[in-house]
C-alpha cells in the first residue's frame, strides 16, 4: 500500500511515495536576463539545439551555432552555423554556452572551457551541473509566463504553462502595454512615494481592468492621464 509522510505542514521536508524519495532542493533564483545583442554559442545541433537557438533569438541574441550536424532548422541566417566540432576558443567573447550534444566528453570540455572563461552554462545532459536552466516559458505581449519544476518533469512544466496560458486574461497584455507609457510620466510627476506608488499600484489595479473591458482602450487612456497629471 502506497503511503504519504510530510514531516510538518509548514516544515519542509522529504516526500517519501513507496520505496522513492524526493527532497526538496534549494531554490533556484528565477531571472530574467538581457541577452539583446549578447554573443550565445549552442554546442549540438539536434532538437534541444533547435528549442534553444528560437528562444535565444526571440531574446535578441546573437546566436552562434557548433556542431557537425544540425536540424533543418539551424541552416538559416541570422544564425551562426559552423558545421565542425567544438574547439577550445570557441566561447571567447560569449555570454551563454547551451551544451547541447550526445557526447559526454565533448560535454565536458565546454563545460570546463565555460568555467575557466566566465560563460555562463545550460546543461541539457545535466542540469544541475550547469549555471542555469530555461523553464517552460509563453511570452504574451509583454507578459512572460514561465514554469519551473525543479527538474522534476519537464512535461509537467510545459502543461501548466499550457494551463496558465489559455487562463489568461487576453485583456491583460493591452493594459500592460497601455500602462507601459504612462508609467514614466507618474514617475516623473509625483515625487511623494506614496502618492507615487498609490498611482502607479492603480495603473494595474481593478477599476483599470474594468474600464478597459467596459469602455476600451481610449478610456483607459483618459484614466491613465488623469493618474499621470501633477498635483496642483
Amino acid at each position: 500500500m502506497t503511503s504519504l509522510h510530510r514531516p510538518g505542514l509548514l516544515t519542509p521536508g522529504p516526500v517519501h511515495l513507496g520505496e522513492r524519495l524526493y527532497t526538496k532542493r534549494m531554490p533556484l533564483l528565477p531571472v530574467m536576463l538581457n541577452l539583446s545583442g549578447k554573443r550565445c554559442v549552442i554546442v549540438g545541433g539536434g532538437p534541444v539545439a533547435v528549442r534553444r537557438a528560437k528562444a535565444l533569438l526571440e531574446a535578441g541574441a546573437a546566436v552562434t551555432v557548433i556542431a557537425p550536424n544540425t536540424e533543418p532548422a539551424l541552416t538559416a541566417p541570422p544564425l551562426d552555423i559552423h558545421h565542425r566540432p567544438y574547439r577550445t576558443g570557441d566561447l571567447a567573447d560569449a555570454f551563454i554556452v547551451v551544451i547541447a550534444t550526445d557526447d559526454p566528453q565533448v560535454n565536458q570540455a565546454v563545460a570546463r572551457d565555460a568555467q575557466n572563461t566566465g560563460v555562463l552554462v545550460n546543461r541539457a545532459d545535466d542540469p544541475d551541473a550547469g549555471d542555469f536552466t530555461v523553464p517552460a516559458h509563453a511570452h504574451h505581449g509583454p507578459i512572460t509566463l514561465a514554469v519551473h519544476t525543479g527538474g522534476a518533469s519537464a512535461s509537467a512544466s510545459a502543461t501548466i504553462r499550457r494551463e496558465l496560458s489559455d487562463a489568461l486574461d487576453p485583456d491583460w497584455p493591452t493594459l500592460i502595454e497601455l500602462a507601459a507609457g504612462i508609467r514614466p510620466v507618474i514617475q516623473q510627476n509625483h515625487t511623494d512615494p506614496a502618492k507615487r506608488r498609490d498611482r502607479l499600484m492603480k495603473l494595474a489595479g481593478s477599476h483599470a481592468m474594468a474600464i478597459l473591458k467596459g469602455q476600451g482602450r481610449d478610456a483607459l487612456l483618459a484614466y491613465y492621464r488623469e493618474l499621470a497629471e501633477p498635483e496642483t
